[in-house]
């Protein structure tokens, strides 16, 4: 067999091969032509948001060299006039309050002041009840506002009340230094709420600061153990509980 053999092909076959070379053709024709479209309209759509946003600069330069009109320029002249009168003012001593606003009205100023409710302090020798207080009224005491009132009440209401005036040291926050300047506007009451062991939730319990959960638990596996719990005396004789621990407790428990 010749090498000439290996080329000969029969008309079908030819067919067959010229068909292929010209879808082959044809389908680099077509990519190039959509590869040159997509570029265009890229480039195209670049152009467009270019020229658009160069429009829009111009636009604003064109505003901004218009002359201003009468009412701007009043307004300009207001703020310069009303600036110059803040730092004449603060040169002098005499700073106007935060919330007082003034405005210039025909060359004269129109006072528009609204203070602010101030709460009054307590003066030496007046006082306030320890517990029967919300925090409108601890906020009458000197060194006392808005933050260490809320925790004072909030703590309060944990505890079931305060029994002396001396627990305001377990508030967050609250100093030996602070606690001396308050302490002479306070009278103790003596008013607490009672928490009834035998009966209370063990969430409940656990709510109270002066017990932790392992004492909230052996509480109420005593009463499942043996029934109520007749006196704190019996709670002295477990050991989860110290003798401060009974003493902090005692005004606070009922059985």
């Amino acid at each position: 067999m010749r090498w000439k053999d290996f080329l000969h092909f029969q008309r079908g076959s030819k067919i067959a091969v010229i068909l292929l070379l010209v879808l082959i053709v044809l389908t680099l024709i077509l990519n190039i032509v959509l590869s040159y479209r997509s570029s265009s309209e890229i480039i195209v759509a670049q152009n467009d948001s270019l020229i658009q946003a160069f429009e829009e600069f111009r636009s604003t330069l064109k505003e901004r060299e218009q002359p201003l009109t009468a009412a701007q320029e009043q307004r300009k002249a207001d703020r310069i006039y009303a600036s110059e009168s803040n730092s004449r003012e603060e040169s002098a001593g005499r700073r106007k309050p935060a919330d007082e606003t003034y405005i210039r009205n025909g060359g004269q100023e129109e006072n528009r002041y609204q203070p602010y409710p101030v709460s009054e302090k307590l003066s030496a020798g007046e006082t306030i009840p320890l517990n029967e207080t919300d925090t409108v009224q601890w906020k009458k005491v000197p060194g006392i506002g808005s933050s260490y009132a809320s925790r004072i009440v909030k703590y309060r209401d944990l505890l079931g009340g305060y029994v002396s005036v001396e627990q305001l040291l377990e508030v967050y926050g609250m100093d030996n230094e602070l606690y001396a300047r308050i302490s002479p506007y306070i009278e103790p009451d003596g008013n607490c709420r009672k928490l009834q062991v035998n009966h209370a939730e063990f969430g409940e319990l656990l709510r109270h600061p002066y017990l932790n959960y392992k004492q909230v638990k052996v509480i109420v596996s005593l009463r499942r153990r043996k029934g109520a719990i007749l006196s704190i005396n019996e709670l002295s004789m477990l050991d989860e509980f110290t003798t401060d621990d009974i003493y902090r407790l005692e005004p606070y428990l009922a059985f």
